[in-house]
């Protein structure tokens, strides 16, 4: 039987990253014409599922590009009350990225009846928690380390926006800031590990990704790992399935 190809899209907020099923092939563009240019010679995918946390302009930007030359209008994630076994406990799913619920998804195609901490490490630090049982209960979301340093820098007057070297007592004005970034994500997260252990739910594992992940995962006191591109496997689990909810 003839292999069908699928082509994954993740819009974040910063960059765009994609797989293509049939070929193997997968890679990162920073616009839509970069991404027209690393998938142009692949073979014209039957159906592009796709998810958008970025402008909406880029992503009417990205149908109109495969509708004209790929004759495709690509589905777009909408975030569901339950897909793949996971119940979705947010009141209002509609105020939720759907990144967030692509990416419980694929953590818990590595991780099944485990109790995980999905953490994107990204523009923001998106916390997560999903139990083993499938309640995905939600998280937290804070600025992530980059966009931490650039307000401090942009709203003082002498604060550089530069990287400096976590220390235990910083001596130097970058390290303090590097220092100072890193502490209040490494607390939130280990907030959020003592949440789950004052409510009867251990975390059995830590799961990073996102631009600071392979930085940020060897901070933590934590049985944690770093991975890539878990929104992509949990829309490749969702087409796999026939599951969950898209939007043409």
């Amino acid at each position: 039987m003839k292999q069908i190809a699928y082509l994954l899209l993740d819009l974040g907020n910063s960059r765009i990253k994609w797989r293509h099923s049939a070929s193997g092939c997968s890679g990162v563009a920073h616009s839509c014409s970069e991404l027209w240019q690393q998938v142009a010679d692949l073979p014209a995918g039957a159906q592009i599922l796709g998810c958008a946390v970025g402008a909406a302009d880029l992503q009417q930007q990205i149908d109109q590009l495969f509708a004209q030359h790929w004759h495709v209008l690509p589905q777009w994630l909408q975030v569901t009350r339950q897909a793949l076994g996971i119940m979705n406990h947010y009141p209002q799913l509609h105020e939720q990225g759907p990144d967030r619920w692509a990416a419980v998804l694929g953590a818990h195609q590595h991780y099944p009846q485990q109790n995980l901490l999905v953490i994107s490490a990204g523009t923001a630090i998106v916390i997560d928690t999903l139990l083993a049982n499938g309640d995905y209960l939600g998280g937290s979301i804070a600025p992530g380390l980059g966009l931490m340093k650039s307000a401090l820098h942009q709203a003082t007057a002498r604060l550089p926006h530069a990287r400096g070297t976590l220390q235990a007592f910083p001596q130097s004005t970058l390290d303090a800031i590097e220092t100072g970034c890193l502490r209040a994500i490494i607390g939130s997260i280990e907030q959020a590990l003592s949440a789950a252990i004052a409510h009867g739910h251990p975390i059995d594992q830590v799961i990073v990704f996102g631009g600071d992940a392979a930085y940020l995962q060897p901070l933590l006191h934590a049985k944690a790992i770093a991975m890539d591109n878990l929104v992509l496997d949990g829309l490749a689990a969702l087409l796999a399935a026939s599951d969950g909810k898209l939007n043409p």
